[in-house]
């Protein structure tokens, strides 16, 4: 997963994710924002899921939630099949995308490191 992190206009971390796992980019920047807290539990949830090889963990912020199981990770908006309600500039992740644990992990300690 290729990712880049750096501050949008407003000085605020943003994470912008190669298109085809773009809404991994949308769900740190304003799901997880700065909450360092928040992504350490996700984070511990996702090892967790990792080195016992079962058990799935949801997660659901105001627009966009998160799925962990023992191979991967997803992500969705909570307006699925009603893309209206959607906003605009996400292309074909619109819908939902999906990752391998192990990147979403290196995504997520990549963001954590990043926010400080």
């Amino acid at each position: 997963m290729e990712y880049d992190f750096r501050r949008d206009l407003y000085d605020e971390p943003e994470a912008v994710v190669e298109m085809e796992q773009a809404l991994f980019g949308r769900w740190l920047s304003e799901e997880l924002g700065s909450n360092r807290s928040e992504a350490l539990r996700i984070l511990q949830q996702a090892e967790q899921r990792l080195s016992e090889r079962r058990g799935q963990f949801d997660w659901h912020g105001h627009e966009l939630s998160l799925q962990l199981d023992s191979e991967s990770a997803r992500v969705w908006p909570q307006s699925e099949g009603n893309t209206d309600e959607l906003e605009d500039g996400y292309g074909l992740a619109d819908e939902a995308c999906e990752a391998g644990l192990e990147d979403f992990i290196g995504l997520l300690q990549g963001w954590i490191d990043y926010i400080g």
